[in-house]
C-alpha cells in the first residue's frame, strides 16, 4: 500500500488555480511521473464542459499520452475538481476511473476561500483516501 501521495506544492496550488479558473465546472488534468516523482502538470480542457463530469478532450489526452510515452514517463495521477460537493470521488467518478494504480486527486470547492484538496485510489469500486503531501 501506498503511504502518501507526494506533489510539490507550486503544483498543487497550479490545480487549485485551474478549478477555481474552470468554475462553475469541473476542471481537470493529469500529473506524470518519473521514478514515482511529479515532473509535469498538465492542465486539460473539460470536453464535457459540466458541473457534474469531466472528460479530458481527445486531442489532449492523446497528446499527454504521446508524451509520456516519448519521456518514459508514468501517469501518476488525475485530478479533478469538485466546484460545489466534497472532495470525495463521485458514483461518477468510481464509474469512470480506469487506471489502476494512478491515483485521483480531488479539488473542492464547496468552500472557494478555503479548496479542499485530497487524494484516493479507486480500484475494482472500491474507494482509499491516501494522505496528499505537498513538497517544496
Amino acid at each position: 500500500m501506498v503511504e502518501s501521495v507526494r506533489v510539490p506544492d507550486h503544483i498543487v496550488d497550479e490545480m487549485i488555480a485551474h478549478a477555481r479558473a474552470g468554475y462553475p465546472n469541473e476542471a481537470c488534468g493529469v500529473l506524470a511521473a518519473a521514478d514515482g516523482h511529479v515532473v509535469k502538470h498538465y492542465r486539460a480542457t473539460n470536453a464535457a464542459a459540466s458541473p457534474y463530469m469531466f472528460q479530458i478532450a481527445a486531442q489532449e489526452e492523446l497528446a499527454i499520452w504521446n508524451e509520456l510515452d516519448e519521456h518514459d514517463w508514468s501517469l501518476y495521477a488525475i485530478y479533478h475538481s469538485h466546484p460545489h460537493s466534497p472532495a470525495y470521488p463521485s458514483q461518477t467518478d468510481v464509474a469512470l476511473a480506469r487506471f489502476p494504480g494512478t491515483f485521483y486527486i480531488i479539488i473542492s470547492l464547496a468552500n472557494r476561500d478555503q479548496p479542499d484538496v485530497r487524494a484516493y485510489t479507486i480500484e475494482g469500486g472500491t474507494i482509499a483516501e491516501v494522505p496528499l503531501v505537498k513538497e517544496e
